[in-house]
């Protein structure tokens, strides 16, 4: 949700309306604790007559409704979303592609507005290169030196192989988006190479 799909929500990109909705960290730009769960009128009718009998331990902190109500003005008044569509999805499908193209490592890649995701294979099987627990991991020193490129790059995140997620932050420019993928290109070289060594 909160604009990363190039829509305010990330159902809105196909043909289905949830029943429930929740958010947490895009309230509030991870700023405070702050979540939401919408629903349905049917199931919000269940519940008004139907109490569950617990609550929730940050509902309606004034602080944390005043961090979430900035925030969601700042992305309104910027807008953060057509950003995220029209500005930061299409260097991303570019940048994703160049980099599939380059590297035998990467099996593919995709983005939907400012989400992105990598599959890291082993190049030598083109399967993927671990599990997703880390098990099976086909050269470890590939992964470690992976790793250990991107923070020597300035890229710091969730690494989590097979797969290598891009999730800039919406106010991000596309000058320094193509710096962040040209980063993210001297340390998907250096995982490549591990597999030549």
């Amino acid at each position: 949700g909160f604009g990363r799909t190039g829509k305010f929500w990330g159902f809105q990109n196909y043909d289905v309306i949830p029943d429930i909705v929740t958010s947490a960290k895009g309230l509030t730009g991870a700023y405070v604790p702050l979540s939401m769960v919408a629903v349905r009128d049917h199931i919000k009718e269940h519940f008004e007559t139907n109490a569950l009998g617990w609550g929730a331990t940050f509902h309606a902190h004034p602080v944390a409704l005043a961090v979430g109500y900035e925030c969601v003005k700042y992305m309104l008044e910027h807008d953060l979303v057509n950003h995220a569509k029209n500005v930061i999805e299409p260097i991303m499908k570019e940048e994703i592609a160049r980099l599939v193209d380059k590297y035998a490592s990467l099996a593919r890649g995709r983005c939907v507005g400012a989400f992105g995701c990598f599959d890291l294979v082993d190049p030598r099987t083109g399967e993927p290169v671990q599990n997703f627990d880390g098990s099976n991991c086909t050269n470890p020193d590939a992964v470690t030196a992976f790793r250990a490129a991107l923070r020597a790059n300035g890229l710091y995140g969730f690494v989590r192989p097979p797969m290598f997620h891009c999730a800039p932050a919406l106010v991000i420019s596309p000058e320094e988006l193509k710096d962040g993928f040209q980063r993210a290109d001297r340390a998907l070289q250096v995982f490549d190479e591990a597999f030549r060594a």
